[in-house]
């Protein structure tokens, strides 16, 4: 998605550009003059636009390249972007490397450092063929457990195993832990000290039934039971290595009010940032070793069938070979796989947030004989098509929250309609984040938020409906809507039209489908009553009657993916003949069971709950087994 502009800010005078005749790229023979001055280019990339100002010398190199990239999550593309722009000035040359777990952001640096140096007159086909080689040193080491992937799962299975007195080596793809746990921001759990306190008495015996009567009984329930009756104490355990939580004192998914399972269970995390450098903190202390920049490769596995460890690619190009007792998979899923994405969600218009990986792990376990159960994308919410939005969950708003009084339109059941102009859905699921994002999927990840402009002028006023805080939540400011409407127009991400036939002339949307939709709903707001899908009297506020009309395309989210390969209820990794693997585990979005198919249970915290519950049962297993072998 390319929104890039670029502007030539030329330093040496005309007449010693003229006089210039080196050319940009290490082994290039090629003619072409790239112009000494500072070009400058924009690119779309994770959470906004990257900026780079790239400066060729009198001698026609790369002298530097200045990046802003203050809208990518700074521990992940914010420090990927300054480091790829060095490697590149280092290296002369644009083949080099994405940084692992920022493709996003890296691809963005990339893009707008060709649309600089094309604009200078660079030779780009030279700069692309001049290879930058990595000849890094091998390694090998011993340890009694691996644990690959420094997100929750994986801090989990190291905490447990460092505690136990292991020898434990953690290998991470990026340049700090957390993946996408990081930007979570709350816990699942029944029975925890926070809910005593407050005088709740929920049973765990009614949240394992209702996750398996959700989940239609096609999860695991003893896979489901040892979650759940695990996490208490696992928040209690996390609390004593430095995690802090509380309770909501009320929901943001007003669909959830009136049910205290789904979200009086959310043990919000006060500082996860905090959290995660005190718990590496601990495992520092404990002994426990870390590498970052290495990213998984292989699986190890004896002839006798046994894993004894794994492969990864360092950073500087070298392999690390890991001789583990007990290895222990928490790679996350595939949501960075935009082709498995898509064939999974039989769309490629959906959104994608956080920080996703591209299912390494489950590649890996699936070369060595086990099999991928039911990965795939979380469906998170939806965000209007293109948006700037925040990629992490610190102070009051969630990652994907977009800092515009528009969202107040996403965010409020007004009428909804597919790419033909027919409504689909009770629009009334924009309380509750999941099934938001699961109507979005049953017409392909797209749909259009129909208004007229006496809507937006009542939403400058303030609006009647409720704004729901579901997801990413809105921003309450009072705006000109009209005004806001208008720019979101001519920046393409929504159209307009005199009449209903000029708008669907402007979406593609069928007329005649549009006017029948329109009417149909404006004459059920005068009775009342939505009889086609039951939404709520009360939503029933804003008649489509008078133009000019609007439609704001809006696209469903996912947040990288849950499910993956089959375990036990010890996480330990089976084959296709549900024969267990003997040495390998794998938890969090590695790990299969908990859920079913596409759609999200409607329990808030349920997918961290699980990560590092089943990161922590990884971590005792492995111990455990480890310990069985001395």
């Amino acid at each position: 998605m390319k929104k890039g502009f670029l502007r030539k800010l030329i330093t040496a005078t005309l007449a010693f550009s003229l006089s210039t005749s080196l050319l940009i790229g290490c082994e290039s023979k090629s003619t072409s003059v790239a112009k000494a001055g500072t070009y400058t280019a924009t690119e779309s990339g994770f959470g906004g636009d990257v900026t780079v100002n790239v400066t060729i010398s009198d001698e026609g190199k790369i002298s530097s390249i200045d990046v802003t990239a203050d809208s990518e999550t700074p521990t992940i593309g914010g420090e990927a972007a300054p480091k790829l722009a060095k490697t590149i000035v280092d290296t002369q040359s644009l083949a080099v490397d994405t940084v692992s777990g920022a493709t996003y952001t890296s691809t963005a640096v990339i893009n707008a450092v060709t649309t600089a140096l094309t604009e200078a007159g660079a030779d780009i086909k030279a700069l692309k063929n001049n290879k930058v080689s990595k000849n890094g040193q091998n390694e090998e080491v011993n340890v009694d457990v691996v644990v690959v992937g420094a997100g929750g799962s994986g801090t989990a299975a190291a905490l447990a195993a460092s505690e136990a007195g292991l020898n434990v080596l953690v290998v991470e793809k990026n340049p700090s832990a957390g993946g996408n746990s990081k930007i979570a921001s709350g816990f699942f759990a029944i029975g925890t000290e926070l809910q005593k306190n407050e005088g709740l008495d929920l049973s765990v015996d009614k949240a394992v039934q209702d996750l398996m009567e959700f989940n239609q009984y096609l999860s695991n329930g003893t896979i489901v039971r040892k979650i759940v009756e695990n996490a208490a104490d696992t928040v209690e355990w996390l609390q004593g290595y430095g995690v802090e939580f509380y309770l909501p004192e009320k929901t943001t998914q007003l669909a959830h009010e009136d049910d205290l399972y789904k979200w009086k269970t959310y043990h919000k995390f006060v500082d996860q940032a905090t959290a995660f450098e005190n718990m590496y903190s601990n495992l520092e202390n404990m002994g426990a070793k870390v590498v970052y920049n290495t990213s998984l490769e292989t699986i190890i596995k004896n002839d006798d069938g046994v894993v004894t460890g794994i492969t990864a690619k360092k950073e500087d190009g070298g392999i690390l070979t890991v001789n583990a007792s007990a290895t222990i998979i928490c790679t996350g899923g595939f949501g960075a796989d935009s082709e498995k994405t898509a064939a999974a969600l039989n769309s490629n218009l959906f959104n994608s947030l956080g920080m996703p990986n591209a299912g390494e792990g489950i590649s890996a376990i699936e070369e060595i004989g086990g099999f991928d159960l039911d990965a795939t994308p979380l469906l998170h919410a939806c965000q209007f098509a293109e948006s700037t939005v925040k990629q992490d969950s610190a102070g009051e708003n969630l990652a994907g929250f977009s800092d515009t009084s528009l969202t107040q339109i996403l965010n409020t059941p007004l009428l909804w309609v597919d790419t033909t102009g027919s409504r689909f859905t009770n629009e009334d699921v924009v309380y509750d984040t999941a099934f938001w994002a699961n109507a979005a999927y049953t017409v392909g990840g797209k749909y259009y938020i129909i208004v007229d402009k006496a809507t937006l002028e009542a939403f400058s006023n303030g609006t009647s409906l409720t704004v729901s805080q579901a997801g990413p939540g809105a921003k309450m400011d009072l705006d000109d809507f009209v005004k806001l409407a208008d720019a979101s127009v001519e920046a393409g991400t929504a159209f307009k039209g005199s009449t209903l036939e000029e708008l669907a002339e402007a979406t593609g949307m069928n007329a005649t489908d549009l006017k029948a939709t329109v009417e149909r709903y404006n004459s059920m707001i005068e009775k009342g009553s939505d009889t086609d899908y039951g939404k709520a009297s009360t939503s029933l506020a804003y008649k489509v009657e008078s133009g000019d009309f609007y439609a704001f395309d809006v696209r469903g989210v996912f947040l990288g993916t849950i499910g993956g390969v089959k375990v036990d209820d010890n996480m330990q990794v089976m084959t296709t003949d549900f024969e267990l693997i003997p040495g390998l585990y794998a938890a969090g979005t590695t790990a299969g069971g908990y859920y079913t198919g596409v759609g999200y249970p409607p329990y808030e915290g349920l997918a961290c709950g699980f990560a590092y519950t089943s990161g922590r049962i990884a971590g005792t297993s492995a111990v455990n087994y480890v310990n069985s072998l001395k």
